[in-house]
């Protein structure tokens, strides 16, 4: 009989093995979840104060669309910066910051 110890280090060989040879990698998938979780909650707050601001003057929608959109990519980027540490995603959460600031004062100031 085989013994039940060998059996278990054979599938956790096998899985990691399997692991090893996959193309994708666990945490960048688990960045782009939380990037996405961080992009739907900042999204979110920038699109109520839009409203709140917004519903009783005439807004600019485009600025407004402009100012939700990169809202989004700051969360997405934000999430794989922690994750990778690389400088370009740090410069792409301050410029889309900026962006966000900017276009949503834009929408709400004209």
């Amino acid at each position: 009989m085989n013994n039940p110890m060998e059996s278990n280090e054979a599938k956790k060989a096998a899985i990691l093995e399997r692991s090893r040879n996959a193309k994708k990698d666990e945490g960048m998938e688990n960045a782009d979840y939380r990037g996405s979780k961080i992009g739907v909650i900042i999204y979110a707050v920038v699109a109520f104060i839009l409203i709140i601001f917004c519903i009783p003057a005439k807004m600019d929608i485009v600025n407004a669309i402009a100012s939700l959109s990169f809202a989004w990519v700051v969360g997405g980027t934000f999430s794989y910066y922690r994750f990778t540490k690389r400088k370009i995603h740090l410069v792409c959460v301050i410029a889309s910051g900026i962006a966000v600031i900017a276009f949503a004062l834009m929408a709400i100031l004209q």
